[in-house]
């Protein structure tokens, strides 16, 4: 009772939460609830696949819901938002029912709902079934999204922009993870979508490790207080991670830098929640980390907590930041094209 319901709409949100739900034996526990809401019932098949060959046969809080399946028969949604908004409203009344029966029987604390902006189902869907979730089931709700690639083109991007604006317009300030920065650390797209969801989901398993923990956290803390510290635009969010203390200590600020899912601008302050894990965490770097929050994002509040425990592996700091500009966003969301390209189109030839 009253654990994380987390939702994937779409390909990609699928994806991130069955790579979680794989990697993570935490998340695996009955107090949490994982949705896949696809119109692909193949990508269902694909989820189903990978657990078997994972070794798990435990699956049972992880639930697949199919959605516009009479109009698109079970395919996906073609890179088409309007398709999937359709598809959503086809079912919207089944599904709800089935979360309204969920809540009522787990009492979720929290629902994140995860999607990549650009595509068919989920870019549309993750802002309409975020607000459905917040106002007709009164779950609150902290939506995270992914947004495409620069060289991806004016469609998916075009895509991403227009889910980005129905989230806003609905009041939902969502984390943002920039697929761009994937380039940082790989020098393949597999590498780099391998790295993108390990920081997601070791993001995913942090937030579970908070709502398990059986101690008392330093200072207390329930996950809903995460909910009053969501400001617009955006957010984003960063996990660093070593086994060794002397390592933690010296390279930590390069972590959470090269870690973050978002490079942006604060509009003006920030909303903080950081969390320092460990089997016993130093006080220094809960010192330095709260100084530096303060300094290098303009935090105005921030809510820290420390959780301890034997069972804890290595040393993590894991960060979210709201407050953060939409158009402050580096490189901008907008198509790159080839320098040749760009002086034709001014020249316009």
């Amino acid at each position: 009772m009253g654990g994380i319901l987390f939702i994937g709409t779409g390909s990609a949100g699928e994806r991130i939460l069955s790579i979680a739900y794989a990697t993570f034996k935490n998340l695996r526990s009955k107090e949490n609830y994982f949705i896949a809401v696809n119109t692909s019932k193949k990508d269902h098949e694909r989820v189903q696949s990978y657990f078997d060959e994972r070794g798990i046969k435990d699956h049972s809080n992880f639930l697949f819901e199919t959605i516009g399946e009479e109009t698109l028969s079970g395919y996906g949604a073609g890179k088409d938002p309007k398709l999937g908004q359709s598809a959503y409203e086809a079912d919207k009344e089944k599904l709800l029912k089935r979360l309204k029966s969920l809540h009522k029987k787990e009492n979720f604390k929290i629902a994140i709902p995860l999607s990549s902006l650009g595509g068919g189902c989920g870019t549309m869907v993750v802002g309409e079934l975020a607000s459905d979730i917040r106002n007709e089931i009164g779950i609150r709700v902290i939506p995270i999204c992914t947004i495409p690639f620069r060289r991806e083109g004016d469609l998916l991007i075009g895509n991403a922009l227009l889910g980005l604006r129905n989230l806003l317009d609905k009041g939902l300030n969502p984390l943002i993870f920039d697929n761009e920065l994937m380039m940082r650390f790989s020098q393949t797209v597999g590498e780099g979508v391998d790295r993108a969801n390990i920081i997601i989901t070791s993001l995913i398993s942090s937030l579970v490790d908070l709502v398990e923990y059986g101690g008392f956290s330093n200072p207390p803390i329930d996950i809903i207080d995460l909910t009053r510290l969501v400001i617009p635009q955006c957010g984003f969010f960063t996990v660093a991670y070593l086994d060794n203390l002397k390592d933690f200590k010296r390279k930590w600020k390069d972590l959470f830098e090269f870690n973050k899912s978002l490079v942006s601008q604060p509009i003006t302050q920030t909303n903080c929640f950081i969390m320092f894990k460990a089997r016993s965490f130093p006080h220094e770097v809960v010192e330095d980390g709260l100084s530096y929050l303060r300094v290098k994002y303009n935090a105005k509040e921030i809510i820290p907590t420390t959780i301890e425990d034997k069972s804890f592996a290595g040393y993590t700091i894991a960060a979210m930041i709201w407050g953060m500009s939409i158009e402050g966003i580096k490189p901008p969301l907008k198509t790159k094209r080839p320098l040749g390209e760009e002086i034709r189109k001014m020249l316009k030839i």
